[in-house]
């Protein structure tokens, strides 16, 4: 029975990853469509976009483009400093060492599915024995990421509803109420981590798992929140530097008008899945298209402000990345749970 049930469970999920691949690739060919018809729509093209970013990136806007690119350090060294609390309970690593692993993460991310290239870069960064179990340490580290973007993005909702006409319906609420309970819910797991594993452990398709994130389990909710205080650190300077391109394309809105797209295009982009060898391309400038459609601004700005973003945030990081992947470990006897 077990050798006749074998390949039909390996066949359901080779099936589910083919669908997964053509679900992202429609879903990358959606966006950019939406991206080629929202610009038309508003009368302008591509041309645009690139007159924006030649009239703009230059001496007038030199203090706020300086600042852009120093927070780009402090925003992976926000993640470092995370990355390094949490892989503590697998392997005692100082902070260059947690950087190469998260910069080895970001650049595998461009090849792998979502969140597994980043992972495997951090845990391969490891040096021991045991570093599988760093798989759980990076989920945490991703899922604490996640956690803050849900609760700013959830803010930016209410921003909608309050002030957006367009967003004073049920449906908007009814998202609201989601998200807030969504929240709750995440608490709550925090909280009761030790009995939700307990439980996980009852099913047979989380069993095989179990090994990897049965760490989670272990920190304390202090470390957790040593921890989550960085990720909401490093929001900041996501936040701070997309709205200094704001101002550098200048793109005038109310302040809180700003800020909550900002938390919203964010949302959206933890959110939606990515083609990872492009990173978060598209995906950024399609939400960030939606969101400031409600307000008096032109297309090619705001796609020009988040090509920039893209470029400083995720392309240079890659880049550097690459130089510590040709260097990880990728197999060898102590490379086990």
């Amino acid at each position: 029975m077990m050798q006749s049930n074998t390949p039909s469970r390996y066949s359901w999920i080779i099936s589910l990853k083919k669908m997964a691949w053509v679900f992202k690739w429609g879903l990358l060919v959606a966006m950019l469509w939406y991206l080629y018809m929202t610009i038309q729509q508003k009368g302008q093209s591509l041309e645009d976009v690139y007159w924006q970013l030649c009239q703009n990136l230059n001496r007038e806007h030199w203090v706020e483009l300086v600042i852009v690119g120093l927070l780009t350090p402090v925003n992976w060294a926000c993640e470092s400093r995370k990355w390094q609390l949490l892989a503590q309970k697998v392997e005692k690593i100082n902070f260059f060492e947690s950087l190469k692993g998260v910069l080895a993460g970001l650049a595998l991310g461009f090849l792998l599915p979502n969140n597994v290239g980043d992972a495997a870069g951090r845990v391969l960064s490891l040096q021991s024995h045991q570093r599988l179990s760093g798989v759980g340490a990076a989920l945490l580290a991703n899922g604490l990421q996640f956690y803050v973007s849900l609760i700013f993005g959830t803010l930016g909702i209410g921003y909608l509803i309050v002030y957006v006409p367009a967003f004073q319906n049920s449906a908007a609420w009814l998202l609201l109420g989601a998200l807030v309970s969504t929240i709750v819910a995440g608490i709550w797991l925090i909280i009761k981590r030790k009995e939700a594993e307990f439980y996980l452990k009852k099913f047979r398709w989380f069993r095989w798992v179990a090994p990897y994130v049965e760490i989670i389990s272990q920190y304390s909710i202090g470390e957790i929140v040593a921890a989550w205080r960085w990720a909401v650190i490093r929001y900041g300077v996501f936040t701070l530097q997309f709205f200094l391109l704001l101002q550098v394309f200048k793109v005038t809105l109310p302040l809180g008008a700003a800020i909550s797209n900002i938390f919203l295009v964010f949302f959206a982009k933890t959110l939606i899945p990515a083609l990872n060898f492009l990173g978060d391309l598209g995906i950024r400038e399609a939400s960030s298209l939606y969101f400031f459609s409600f307000y008096e601004v032109a297309p090619s700005q705001i796609v020009a402000v988040t090509l920039t973003l893209w470029f400083v945030n995720i392309l240079l990081p890659v880049l550097l990345g690459i130089v510590w992947v040709m260097k990880l470990k990728w197999w060898g006897n102590d490379f086990k749970p």
